[in-house]
């Protein structure tokens, strides 16, 4: 049980200066394997787990291994990432495979190695790959006992514990927000008060709908002034306050892109990736590039609104894509026709996005909380996997 922290001597070794009663050890010498593991990437109808490079990525009806094992993959984009896996299960060719004799404590060793940063021991640039040898050269500071090494690992699983906690509420109030979007954006519920019927229309009978455009690259003098520029990466961010890019009065002027007013709803046009059919809107004024829709703001409807309907329709957005399977984008005239059910009032727009603008708050709250635990986890790593901080321990 961990109770205070302590103050001991130090020394200065390979690795950085450690605590004067801990040795740096190279994992070979402190691990009985590290091989690769044997189950290809096909998987079968079965209950063992396969594990490779990005955690499970299959079953099969019978296992290979058992117990307490730190796997690294071996092979690829995820090359040098370290997992922690115990029970019966099968590992992949592409995943090395870490065993510990019994006076180490498993969950300091991933702790540990996941603090060292593997990655800065991969070769290959087509390929990124990290070997078995790699792995026994890697010398790491160990305590000598191994209760200090469980009073360490402790005191880091309780705060991986709290930000999974925290993951797993963001997770519920994101699903509560859901099922509240299905109802309130619809009319399914309504909001004490509110009884008019609700329309059905497209966005074009009550809105203008514009896109932006990129000032020449090629030009210095259209870049870095004081307008504020926005690429369609940035919708990710949903409510914009401010954005990296910045254009000039006259890379304004010579090119297609224009200044919006506050307000807008956001959607992007165009990318494989998540970004098309994300909705966000701008509480600064600011122009965009052509991947980004804008719906412009007028007195006959709330923007709040119009944007919690669009982004709760991300998928919907994305189906509308023109091009063969929908690889193609968004466009103006897609976005001009798509149907939007709206309450008759302001009153009633404004109540309803109030709401969920709530709950936005709530899960943005409990982001960022998260967020800061996670980076005062990667600062007590620092400190008490080095034995810069150094923990009481009952043996």
């Amino acid at each position: 049980m961990v109770t205070e922290t302590i103050n001991l001597g130090f020394r200065q070794t390979e690795v950085g200066m450690i605590p004067d009663d801990w040795e740096v050890k190279k994992l070979g010498d402190v691990t009985i394997s590290i091989v690769s593991g044997k189950s290809n990437t096909s998987s079968e109808i079965g209950n063992y787990p396969i594990y490779g490079s990005t955690g499970i990525i299959g079953y099969k009806n019978h296992d290979d291994y058992h117990g307490d094992k730190i796997l690294v993959a071996r092979v690829g984009a995820n090359a040098g990432t370290v997992n922690k896996v115990n029970g019966r299960y099968c590992v992949s060719d592409n995943t090395l495979m870490i065993t510990y004799p019994t006076d180490i404590d498993i969950d300091f060793a991933y702790y540990q190695l996941v603090n060292y940063k593997l990655n800065r021991i991969i070769f290959g640039s087509g390929q990124p790959l990290i070997t078995g040898s790699q792995l026994k050269n890697v010398k790491l500071p160990f305590p000598h006992t191994k209760s200090e090494q469980s009073a360490i690992a402790l005191r880091l699983s309780e705060t991986d514990d709290f930000i999974k906690s925290l993951d797993r509420l963001i997770e519920r109030k994101k699903n509560i927000k859901q099922g509240a979007m299905q109802e309130l954006l619809t009319g399914k519920k309504r909001l004490p008060r509110f009884h008019d019927k609700w329309e059905t229309k497209e966005i074009e009978t009550f809105a203008d709908v514009t896109a932006g455009g990129t000032p020449s690259t090629f030009v210095p003098e259209y870049w870095n002034g004081k307008i504020k520029w926005m690429n369609s990466g940035e919708l990710n961010s949903k409510k914009i306050y401010d954005v990296e890019g910045r254009i000039t009065e006259l890379g304004l002027e010579n090119s297609s892109t224009r200044l919006l007013p506050s307000k807008c709803v956001l959607i992007g046009l165009a990318g494989q990736g998540k970004t098309r059919g994300t909705a966000a809107i701008n509480y600064v004024e600011l122009c965009t590039n052509q991947s980004i829709g804008a719906i412009l703001p007028n007195d006959s409807f709330v923007p709040e609104y119009l944007y919690h309907n669009l982004d709760s329709r991300y998928n919907e957005l994305r189906r509308l894509s023109t091009g063969e399977g929908g690889r193609g984008g968004l466009n103006l005239t897609i976005l001009r026709n798509i149907l939007v059910t709206i309450p008759p009032t302001k009153e009633e727009q404004s109540a309803i996005a109030q709401v969920l603008s709530d709950m936005d708050s709530e899960i943005e709250d409990l982001e960022q909380k998260r967020d800061k635990y996670k980076q005062i986890k990667i600062g007590m790593m620092q400190q008490l996997l080095t034995g810069r901080i150094r923990l009481k321990w009952k043996s």
